[in-house]
């Protein structure tokens, strides 16, 4: 029988992303994470951006200490890559810049954790081809930045092109897209509404088990196993404000960046992972799955 196997990740950022420098998420929803994880005995990839790994050094080793994994997440949540959607007020790292500020990311979060990390994802899934040579370069082995939602294309893990990093090559690094709804309808916002987050917390547990078993037979690895990449944020797990004020306005956010999250974003997670391993899905860090396709020859 094939087996089926979830890699869960969670983006270690300040709250609600970009908007806020708030570390609620961190310090307060990343030990409610970490609880559901250990009694269900789950492992996970901690991808960190740099910076708040730097301020909260015991976040990161008492990650590391429950058996996780630690990833790098950028320098300071910085745009590395190409945009997928509209992101107002965001700055770009400049090509000429990127080896320089993914070394410095990757180095500050080696030097907080004690061992380098070696898998990645870009901020809002912008990533591009220059910014995976750049990973492979420096010894990355694994990257789920890609939004097989934005590109129409298969959310199974492969070793990306040199030249295209959307197709299959020969780098010594694995792309691990995250995976989407691919029975739900094209919508007019870049197709976002196809993507996997949030559904676990706007949709709940059950909606989004039946969903992971119904897309785990698309994605295929090593000729008959099946891997998928999801993604939450620790942030999700402590209630969010629906407006925040700033020193020139106040943003409004959107339904799906506050609804459910908190208490109701911990249950889901729990209900999930357990209905997960019921139905016999086992979980694998990112770079656990990338080691193992690493070793299977490279497909053209």
């Amino acid at each position: 029988m094939a087996a089926r196997t979830l890699v869960l990740s969670f983006d270690m950022e300040t709250d609600i992303g970009s908007y806020t420098r708030g570390c609620r998420g961190l310090t307060e929803g990343t030990p409610e994470v970490l609880r559901v994880l250990s009694a269900r005995g789950v492992p996970a990839t901690f991808l960190f951006v740099a910076r708040e790994a730097q301020s909260h050094p015991d976040l990161v080793r008492r990650v590391l200490a429950d058996g996780h994994e630690v990833g790098c997440h950028t320098m300071y949540h910085e745009t590395m890559g190409q945009p997928v959607f509209d992101m107002p007020g965001d700055f770009f790292v400049l090509e000429s810049e990127l080896r320089g500020r993914l070394e410095l990311a990757t180095d500050t979060v080696a030097q907080v954790a004690g061992t380098r990390p070696v898998s990645f994802r870009a901020p809002r899934l912008f990533g591009s081809t220059l910014l995976l040579n750049t990973l492979a370069d420096l010894g990355y082995v694994a990257d789920s930045s890609l939004p097989a939602y934005f590109h129409g294309c298969s959310f199974s893990p492969y070793r990306p092109s040199r030249d295209d990093w959307t197709l299959s090559g020969d780098l010594p690094i694995v792309e691990i897209p995250v995976f989407y709804d691919a029975d739900a309808s094209e919508d007019d916002e870049k197709n976002r509404g196809r993507d996997q987050w949030p559904m676990l917390r706007l949709r709940g547990p059950d909606w989004f088990a039946s969903l992971c078993l119904r897309m785990l037979p698309r994605s295929v690895v090593h000729g008959s196993d099946h891997v998928l990449s999801l993604y939450l944020h620790p942030w999700e797990f402590v209630p969010m404000p629906e407006t925040i004020q700033i020193d020139e306005g106040a943003i409004t956010f959107k339904p799906f960046l506050h609804h459910n999250t908190g208490a109701g974003a911990v249950a889901a997670l729990d209900r999930f992972t357990g209905l997960m391993l019921d139905e016999g899905v086992t979980f694998a860090t990112m770079r656990d799955v990338a080691e193992r396709e690493l070793q299977a020859p490279a497909r053209a």
